[in-house]
C-alpha cells in the first residue's frame, strides 16, 4: 500500500478527526464568486452552463419579475413542493410576480417525486389557467416537473409519449421556464434533464432522454434556503460535494468546469469548518447558505460537463423503490462509492490511469483538510466522519435487502449509461463496481440492524 504523506488517523466511529489549525482561503478564490453575479449561458463553463445564472442574496426580488417579462411570460404556473411550509413560502413569489404585473397560479406536487401522470395534470392546469410560463420553486422534483410541463405544454400530447425520447427531432422549444431553488444539493437547478417517476414500472426515467430541456434562467438566492432543516442541509451539502469530487475524477472536458468542481469541493469543506468543531450548524447564516448554494450550482455545472457519478446513479436507481429524498440516499451511499474508487486505485497501482485517480483522490483529501481544518486518512473517511458528526441517517434507514441488489445494479447501470452517453471517456466504475458498492451497503445495513 502506498504511504500517504500525512499523518494517518484511526477513523473508527469513536475516533475524532484531527483538528488542523491552518486553513485556506481557496473557497473564495477565482471562478464562482460568493458575491452576486449574473452570468449568461456558457460564461462559467462552455459545457456545464447551458443557460443564464443569477446568483446572490435577494436575487429573487431583484430579478424574477424582469426575467419573466424579458421572456414574454404573461401568466405563470408556479410548481411548488408539498411540505407544510411550501404554501407560505410561495406567497413571496406571488408577491414578486404581482409587482411585475404577472398573475400566477400554483401547482402543488402530489408526491415527493414528479410522475408522468402528474406532468399531464400540470399541463392541463396550465392550459386551463392560460399560463404561458412555468416557475420551479422548491427542490429538485419541482424542477423536473417544471421542465416536463414546459416541454409538453409547447409540444402537446401526453408525457407518456416523451418517455423514450423518440420525439426529439420533431419538437419545438419548451415554453419559457425559470428555476428558483429553495434547497441546495444535487445541482438540479442547472440541469437540462427531467427525471420523472413511471409508476407502472416503479422506476425513475428521463423524459426525452438524450435531449436537453434548457430553462430561460436559474435564480439562485441563498436567502430562500434559510428554513431548510439540519439533516437536509448537510445531506444536500454532501450530495453536492460528492458530485464535484466524482466530476473531478471523471474529467470535466473543459478546464473551466474542472475548476468549478474543485471550487465546489472547497466551498463545502469551508462551510463545515466551524460546524465540525461546534457540532451544530447556524442554519440562519447567510454566508453558510451562500457557500452551499454555490456548491450546489458548482456540482450541477460539473456534472453537465463530466456526466453524473455513481452516487447520483445509485440514488436514481432507488426511485420507485424508496420514497426517501434523493439527497438522503445519495449522502448515505457516498462513503461506499469512494471506498470503491480508493480500492480500485490501490488494486491497480502501477497502472497509469488508476495512479492518476489515486493522485486526484489525494488532492481532494488535501483540499478537504485545508478548507475544513479536519484531516482524514481518505475521502471516504472524511465523509463518514461528517455523516456521524451530524447523526445523518445511514444505509440502515434505506430498507435495503439482498433481493433488491440485482435490480438496483441494473437500474444504476442504465442511468449511468444514459448520462455518460455523450461523454467520450465514459464512466470509471463498471457494473461489478456498482454491485460491490450496493452489496457493501446492504451488508452494513443488515449487520447493523441484526
Amino acid at each position: 500500500m502506498r504511504i500517504i504523506a500525512r499523518r494517518a488517523l484511526d477513523l473508527s466511529p469513536r475516533s475524532p478527526l484531527l483538528r488542523v489549525r491552518w486553513q485556506s482561503s481557496a473557497a473564495s478564490g477565482g471562478g464562482l464568486s460568493l458575491s452576486a453575479f449574473d452570468a449568461p449561458a456558457q460564461q462559467l463553463s462552455a459545457d456545464g452552463q447551458p443557460y443564464r445564472v443569477v446568483f446572490g442574496a435577494k436575487a429573487a426580488a431583484s430579478h424574477l419579475g424582469a426575467i419573466a417579462r424579458e421572456n414574454g411570460i404573461h401568466k405563470m404556473l408556479v410548481v411548488r413542493d408539498r411540505d407544510s411550509g411550501a404554501a407560505s413560502r410561495t406567497q413571496y413569489v406571488e408577491f414578486l410576480l404581482m409587482q411585475a404585473g404577472i398573475p400566477c397560479f400554483q401547482y402543488t406536487l402530489r408526491k415527493d417525486c414528479a410522475t408522468i401522470k402528474d406532468v399531464d395534470d400540470g399541463v392541463a392546469t396550465a392550459l386551463r389557467v392560460g399560463a404561458d410560463g412555468v416557475l420551479a420553486f422548491g427542490g429538485g422534483s419541482t424542477m423536473d416537473m417544471a421542465r416536463s410541463i414546459a416541454l409538453v405544454l409547447a409540444n402537446g400530447d401526453s408525457a407518456e409519449d416523451y418517455k423514450k425520447g423518440d420525439m426529439g427531432e420533431y419538437l419545438v422549444a419548451p415554453v419559457p421556464h425559470i428555476i428558483m431553488p429553495t434547497v441546495s444539493g444535487s445541482g438540479a437547478e442547472i440541469s437540462t434533464d427531467a427525471l420523472v417517476l413511471d409508476e407502472d414500472e416503479e422506476a425513475k426515467q428521463s423524459l426525452l432522454a438524450g435531449h436537453r430541456i434548457p430553462a430561460a434562467a436559474v435564480i439562485v438566492d441563498p436567502m430562500l434556503s434559510l428554513s431548510v432543516p439540519l439533516h437536509q442541509t448537510v445531506q444536500g451539502a454532501l450530495t453536492a460535494l460528492g458530485q464535484c469530487i466524482e466530476s473531478f475524477l471523471l474529467g470535466c472536458g473543459d478546464e473551466q468546469a474542472e475548476q468549478v468542481a474543485l471550487q465546489g469541493i472547497d466551498l463545502v469543506a469551508a462551510a463545515f469548518a466551524d460546524p465540525l468543531v461546534q457540532g451544530k450548524v447556524n442554519l440562519k447564516s447567510v454566508e453558510l447558505r451562500s457557500r452551499l448554494a454555490l456548491a450546489s450550482l458548482a456540482s450541477g455545472i460539473a456534472a453537465n460537463a463530466s456526466g453524473f457519478g455513481a452516487a447520483h446513479c445509485i440514488a436514481v436507481s432507488m426511485g420507485g423503490i424508496s420514497d426517501l429524498p434523493h439527497s438522503q440516499i445519495g449522502a448515505a451511499f457516498l462513503p461506499f462509492v469512494f471506498d470503491r474508487y480508493e480500492a480500485l486505485a490501490e488494486e491497480n497501482e502501477g497502472d497509469e490511469f488508476f495512479d492518476g485517480i489515486k493522485d486526484k483522490l489525494e488532492r481532494v483529501s488535501d483540499r478537504l483538510t485545508v478548507n475544513s481544518g479536519f484531516q482524514g486518512q481518505s475521502v471516504s473517511a472524511w465523509l463518514r466522519y461528517v455523516s456521524q458528526r451530524f447523526n445523518l441517517p445511514d444505509t440502515t434507514k434505506l430498507e435495503l435487502e439482498d433481493s433488491l441488489v440485482n435490480g438496483l445494479v441494473e437500474r444504476a447501470l442504465q442511468r449511468q449509461n444514459d448520462v455518460m452517453a455523450r461523454h467520450e471517456d465514459g464512466a470509471i466504475l463498471e457494473e461489478d463496481d456498482l454491485r460491490t458498492i450496493i452489496t457493501n451497503a446492504v451488508v452494513v445495513a443488515e449487520s447493523t440492524s441484526s
